[in-house]
């Protein structure tokens, strides 16, 4: 078992999750052609639930130290799909012949954290990952980016909106649609900071959770021989993640998917 030393400890200042209704959208894209003229509300409105939830963890952080240079790490695994829907009807329905719709399933997944940025005066570096590891893989670059001393507050961050295209081509994903039941939307924001206040700064808002050792290509026994020795829940990385860390109470071991040898990466998160 191989283990990476931290430069510094990272912790999470403040977190903030939010859930915005979906069923307009569900509503115009069963419209069709008709329900076109209203996707760019719709994305302006999911827009702004990922600003507001960042802007929300901000606060429960007791604010940011430097926004000029704090970074954005998100992730998502739909990603603004809902904008690819109308781009591959209007391609089939009405746009040029020639172009493939196929090749619009995702439009832009990153402008959501390019506006957040903008609202928020934010001027770090900015990444979206996509998939189902995204927001585990984003997790782990905050965490390196702060243990390396490369930036001294990363906002990790996802965002879901399920719609009838992804729910039909990603039969296996989060919040899938039970019957008549339409899926939320959601959003989910983490401020990680160096471990302890600034000089001369007290900690208001959040919890402080430490953020331990990554431990590299563990087994099953070594999984459960971290959790004993920090007395914590196990967390199984998976849509969802920032969420369940944002209402954890206490010690959690994030633990990777399994590789072909059954072995994972494991952080613990105190």
């Amino acid at each position: 078992m191989t283990v990476i030393s931290p430069v510094r400890a990272a912790r999470i200042a403040g977190s903030a999750t939010a859930e915005f209704d979906l069923a307009p959208h569900w509503r115009e894209r069963g419209r069709g052609r008709a329900g076109w003229e209203h996707a760019p509300a719709l994305t302006r409105e999911l827009s702004g639930a990922f600003t507001a939830a960042i802007a929300r963890a901000v606060e429960h952080a007791g604010g940011l130290e430097d926004p000029a240079e704090t970074e954005i790490a998100a992730a998502t695994w739909y990603g603004t799909s809902h904008v690819a829907e109308v781009m591959h009807e209007q391609l089939r329905e009405a746009g040029p012949k020639w172009l493939d719709p196929e090749q619009f399933l995702f439009y832009s997944p990153h402008s959501l954290v390019s506006a957040a940025a903008l609202a928020l005066g934010l001027g770090g570096a900015g990444s979206t990952l996509m998939g189902p590891d995204a927001e585990l893989q984003a997790l782990t670059h905050a965490m390196r980016r702060i243990r390396t001393g490369r930036a001294a507050e990363v906002i990790v961050a996802e965002y879901e909106a399920l719609t009838p295209f992804a729910a039909v081509t990603c039969a296996d994903g989060p919040e899938l649609p039970d019957g008549e039941t339409l899926p939320k939307g959601r959003a989910t924001a983490l401020v990680l900071r160096p471990d302890g206040p600034a000089p001369g700064r007290a900690e208001t808002g959040g919890r402080a959770r430490a953020f331990g050792d990554v431990h590299r290509g563990v087994d099953a026994a070594e999984v459960k021989q971290l959790a004993d020795r920090h007395a914590a829940d196990v967390l199984h990385a998976a849509p969802g993640l920032l969420r369940a860390l944002a209402g954890a109470d206490g010690p959690t071991l994030v633990v990777s998917r399994p590789g072909e040898d059954g072995r994972r990466d494991a952080m613990v998160v105190l």
